[in-house]
């Protein structure tokens, strides 16, 4: 099987994490997860990623409602 052959078949992970980040409850989970990490080690760039991420994926709805 050749390279593009393979690409064809396979999706995005960041389009995929995005797609699921539009369920709430699931972008709920995933940053009680990502806060959970920097409460361990202390690495805000994973827990600004995090953020991010939600952001983009909620179209901005999420800042709306703070």
């Amino acid at each position: 099987m050749n390279t593009e052959a393979i690409l064809e078949k396979t999706t995005c992970f960041r389009d995929d994490l995005l797609k699921d980040l539009t369920d709430t409850e699931f972008a709920m989970y995933y940053l009680e997860a990502a806060l959970a990490d920097y409460k361990e080690d202390d690495n805000t760039e994973s827990l600004w990623m995090a953020l991010r991420d939600v952001v983009e994926a909620q179209g901005g709805k999420v800042i709306a409602k703070l």
